[in-house]
């Protein structure tokens, strides 16, 4: 129990429901990769992005086209080396027709060292303290604020962006020996989306990374705009993770392209 909703993990990690790693005949299956964002932080699991692509799939009519299965992979804390990994690991197993990963602004951080903290490392007293402090450190400009902490991790001498830079053309090249598709969606940080958003810049040297490993990708921030304050998208006032709401909006951008895509490949069968 998370964040006040119930959350069940399957047998191999996932948020999801059981599944056999070997694909049934006549299922398009899905991975999603990401992070919090992905696993659904703060919503039920039915208002994850997976599982509402996977009911609006089955339940669009197209005729011709199979029944969908769409994996929630997402792990919370993750970055792209590590979402990278994730697959390599365990998602290829699935048999994927298609991979979808949410990029968001923090998956350039370098990957953290593990370290040991004792007692004081299952401590929620601890935790919540070290959580104040920051905050504090941050407000009064000891430490950087976030839009200027995010920035900063998209400087090109920094090891946590080159080895993001990597990793999704890692992705590229591992899905592409798969036979897999790959699809990287972009999903704005939801404190400032309607009016000046601070991560074009950044958010655009991604973009470039996709477009040289011949990577198809959606930037969400459209369809998310102009849907009311912003906090109207977040799982509490304090917390900017997607809610359901801005879930059902990232997934409505994402459906048109599976459905042309799949329907696209059906039809060029003989």
């Amino acid at each position: 129990f998370l964040m006040g909703v119930p959350v069940s993990i399957n047998s191999h990690g996932l948020r999801d429901r059981e599944y056999s790693l070997e694909k049934p005949s006549g299922v398009h299956r899905i991975v999603m990769l990401g992070d919090s964002t992905t696993f659904g932080w703060g919503v039920p699991g039915e208002q994850t992005v997976a599982k509402i692509l996977e009911r609006e799939l089955n339940r669009s009519g197209k005729a011709g086209l199979p029944s969908f299965e769409v994996l929630n992979a997402g792990v919370g804390n993750y970055g792209t080396v590590q979402e990278y990994t994730h697959y390599l690991t365990l998602d290829r197993a699935y048999q994927p027709d298609l991979v979808i990963l949410e990029y968001f602004i923090n998956d350039a951080e370098p990957v953290p060292t593990e370290r040991h903290a004792g007692i004081l490392g299952r401590s929620f007293l601890w935790a919540f303290t070290v959580s104040r402090l920051d905050s504090l450190l941050r407000v009064t400009g000891r430490r950087p604020g976030w839009q200027e902490y995010y920035a900063g991790l998209y400087r090109d001498d920094l090891p946590g962006f080159q080895a993001a830079k990597e990793a999704l053309a890692g992705l590229a090249s591992a899905t592409r020996r798969d036979g897999t598709e790959l699809l990287v969606t972009i999903l704005p940080e939801l404190h400032a989306i309607n009016s000046g958003y601070p991560f074009t810049r950044e958010e655009q040297k991604i973009k470039d990374v996709l477009t040289a490993n011949h990577v198809p990708e959606i930037d969400l921030i459209d369809g998310l705009r102009d849907h009311g304050p912003e906090s109207s998208l977040w799982v509490t006032p304090a917390d900017a993770h997607p809610n359901g709401k801005a879930n059902s909006l990232i997934a409505a951008q994402i459906l048109p392209w599976i459905l042309d895509n799949v329907a696209a490949r059906h039809q060029a069968k003989p």
